[in-house]
């Protein structure tokens, strides 16, 4: 309550008539002498170095979208390294305390933006969207410090956090606070670690890193949907690879888009005309992951969700149902297909349900497998099968290992 307090105070400043960016007031100063940011640094260079290489890897894709909301609020060009330690640039990124995409926006901050999150679409993952976003919470951040470290500072602990240390402090010089122990751990590392990562992306070759600018995200036409697709046989009947429609719409929480309401699915350019012709020659209805129920006289959403073993929220997710005891004889309704594990010669492989999602999580110091399982409700066995990892393998902080969970945990 308090954060969307200050989040409204500081909107009502921008209403009254802030001034606008100005060029010069938008340049960050060096702090590359620092030693904060030198310990940052010579992080990054050597414990680190696995996580900022795989963080270039994933920029390349995502960093023409991140650029283009920058400067369409005039905010600097180097924000645009912010997600590389945010998430390593990943759009599956999802912390253990529930921040997720490049952005790492919390379901509280996400609603706040009218970012999307339910059954069916997680837009904080959308790049386009989170992007947006992120671009307004900053420019409103700094509007109300009228300072970048501050504002970064906020943009990981909250408004509350930082005002708190600022009163407290009796200053709003970031390293004051900083050396009075006044914010809180992570936030005290979090600016000297943007400096410092800003500093590699922008000489990579200079520290031995590899950034190739030359991709970015594919060229897309938005096919508007009024019924559901299931991406799978939407991308095999148009000749093109799954990854390819799930790589564009990363935001959709599985393999089809919502049911009962229209949806705008972004494709390939160059195959928008073979896709807009499969989509009106798939049948309606014919899903993986789903089949066809016609509800009998007298049935309750318990007895067909006991019957075909799965469970009442998730049926009344798929057919959007609002009032059970509305439900008559005669309506056919989609009920998610059962989900049993697979057995293949004698190795243990989870099976991808209707149901589940994937994250990746990074690991932080002092994890286990077996708290991680514990944290998302899962089991050791399904992280090492889907990792390809054993009992025998070494996990140290800094890797990214995925998950497959319940969207339960994910909301």
């Amino acid at each position: 309550m308090k954060s969307a307090m200050l989040m409204l105070f500081c909107l009502l400043l921008l209403f009254l008539g802030l001034p606008s960016f100005d060029a010069e007031s938008t340049v960050f100063e060096s702090a590359l002498e620092r030693p904060e940011v030198q310990r940052a640094l010579d992080r990054f260079l050597t414990r680190e170095r696995d996580f900022v290489q795989r963080g270039l890897n994933n920029a390349p894709h995502y960093l023409p979208i991140v650029r283009e909301a920058l400067e369409k609020r005039e905010l600097p060009g180097q924000l645009a390294w912010l997600p590389l330690i945010e998430s390593a640039y990943s759009v599956r990124a999802f912390s253990r305390t529930g921040a997720c995409g490049i952005w790492q926006f919390m379901p509280s901050t996400a609603k706040w933006y009218n970012l999307k999150i339910d059954f069916w679409v997680d837009e904080r993952r959308d790049p386009i969207k989170s992007s947006g976003s992120a671009a307004q919470h900053l420019t409103e951040l700094y509007h109300y410090y009228k300072n970048w470290e501050l504002a970064l500072a906020a943009y990981n602990a909250g408004m509350g956090s930082v005002n708190r240390a600022i009163k407290y402090g009796g200053t709003k010089n970031f390293w004051t606070l900083c050396s009075k122990g006044l914010l809180k751990r992570e936030t005290r590392y979090y600016v000297p670690r943007f400096y410092a990562v800003s500093e590699i992306a922008d000489h990579p070759q200079k520290y031995g890193f590899k950034l190739d600018e030359d991709v970015g995200f594919p060229n897309f036409e938005m096919l508007r949907t009024d019924h559901p697709v299931d991406l799978a046989q939407l991308a095999e009947r148009s000749g093109m690879k799954k990854e390819t429609l799930v790589f564009l719409n990363p935001e959709l929480r599985r393999l089809l888009t919502p049911i009962g309401r229209k949806y705008d699915l972004r494709v390939p350019r160059e195959r928008y005309a073979k896709v807009l012709t499969v989509y009106h020659e798939l049948p309606v209805g014919e899903l993986d992951g789903v089949d066809m129920y016609r509800v009998k006289s007298g049935e309750t959403l318990g007895e067909i969700a006991e019957k075909l073993d799965t469970s009442v929220s998730l049926i009344k997710l798929l057919n959007n149902i609002y009032n059970p005891r509305r439900l008559f004889a005669g309506r056919v309704i989609l009920v998610p297909v059962g989900e049993d594990v697979e057995i293949e010669d004698e190795s243990f492989f989870p099976k991808w349900g209707f149901n589940t999602q994937e994250i990746s999580y990074r690991i932080q110091r002092g994890d286990t497998l077996w708290e991680i399982a514990s944290r998302y409700g899962t089991d050791v066995e399904t992280i090492l099968a889907i990792n390809g990892l054993s009992f025998e393998s070494t996990i140290r902080p800094g890797d990214e290992i995925a998950l497959w969970i319940e969207t339960a945990f994910c909301r």
